[in-house]
């Protein structure tokens, strides 16, 4: 309901304050409403102290102050980019890298899963596919609220964007538009409903969900990586990165284990460095904790900072 009057309150706005003005009332509403989620700011709190715990209590209340600013900034997207071409936001707002890899991986014709986080506006991205006339459909999590997903699906629509619920239906879009040379972006930094594996991240064991993964080896399809960062108020730099090669063998579960494995090692860094934005309000490590990290592969191996954990623990048993 709060999601719903707001975006109708930024429509409202959006037609006579400039977009200046619009983000800088969505950080100061982001910072006001902090003492009413404080449930909420002590778990982003938490979060970033395990990105960076290094970093002073004041340091981290400012980072958790600046998420959700980020996230009032996302709504602010989402009113604003509906009301203007794909291509006038490509060109005017969006700076992208990595373009040649994904139009190498989509020329290849075996279709390309695009993994991506909530960091910043994760749909700026996919965007940019509708702006390049590539056909693309990417997996959301249904909203609790039909009228409240209908409405969104139309203001992604009028962005150029197609999306599907992330269930069985979805699904089987997803795998038909893959086996078509086409792309699917699917989010890979939230588990949903405990679903998904245990993995290495920042040093502790997360819980991540294995859709990316399962779509692409499924379908033989390439996978990348598709991550904005915000650099303004309404301007954003687009990553399309590499992953490592998909390994594939008679043992499916160790091979999703792995290949997932990798992927996050390649996404973790950018959420590092981009912690301020990344628009996690739910504990990835809450579902394994105190889990001991079990390398089932053999193959994908915890980065150095893991390693030192796990022998720091198993010292503090001795």
């Amino acid at each position: 309901m709060l999601i719903a009057l707001s975006l109708w309150l930024l429509d409202r706005l959006a037609d006579f304050l400039p977009p200046a003005w619009l983000y800088r009332l969505a950080r100061c509403a982001g910072t006001l409403l902090l003492p009413v989620f404080e449930r909420q700011r002590q778990t982003v709190r938490s979060n970033v102290l395990r990105l960076h715990p290094d970093w002073t209590p004041p340091q981290l209340d400012t980072a958790a102050k600046r998420v959700f600013q980020e996230r009032a900034a996302y709504y602010v997207d989402t009113v604003l980019l509906p009301r203007r071409r794909p291509q006038e936001t490509m060109e005017k707002n969006v700076t992208v890298e990595g373009l040649d890899l994904l139009q190498d991986a989509v020329a290849a014709g075996r279709g390309v899963v695009l993994a991506g986080a909530h960091l910043s506006n994760s749909e700026v991205p996919f965007q940019t596919l509708a702006a390049l006339d590539i056909e693309a459909v990417a997996l959301v999590e249904p909203m609790q609220s039909k009228r409240q997903m209908t409405g969104m699906q139309a203001r992604r629509g009028a962005a150029g964007m197609r999306f599907a619920p992330a269930n069985m239906d979805g699904i089987r879009r997803a795998l038909t538009l893959l086996r078509r040379g086409g792309v699917v972006a699917v989010l890979t930094d939230r588990a949903l409903h405990d679903s998904g594996i245990c993995l290495p991240f920042a040093g502790r064991l997360a819980r991540f969900p294995t859709g990316a993964v399962d779509l692409a080896m499924r379908t033989d399809a390439a996978l990348l990586i598709g991550l904005a960062v915000r650099e303004g108020d309404d301007h954003f730099r687009v990553l399309f990165l590499p992953t490592d090669p998909l390994i594939r063998s008679d043992d499916r579960a160790r091979d999703v284990h792995s290949n997932l494995a990798n992927l996050i090692q390649r996404m973790e860094p950018f959420i590092v460095q981009h912690t301020q934005q990344w628009r996690m309000f739910e504990s990835p490590w809450k579902p394994c904790h105190d889990t001991r990290y079990q390398d089932l592969s053999g193959r994908a191996r915890p980065p150095p900072s893991a390693r030192a954990a796990s022998a720091r623990k198993a010292t503090d048993r001795v």
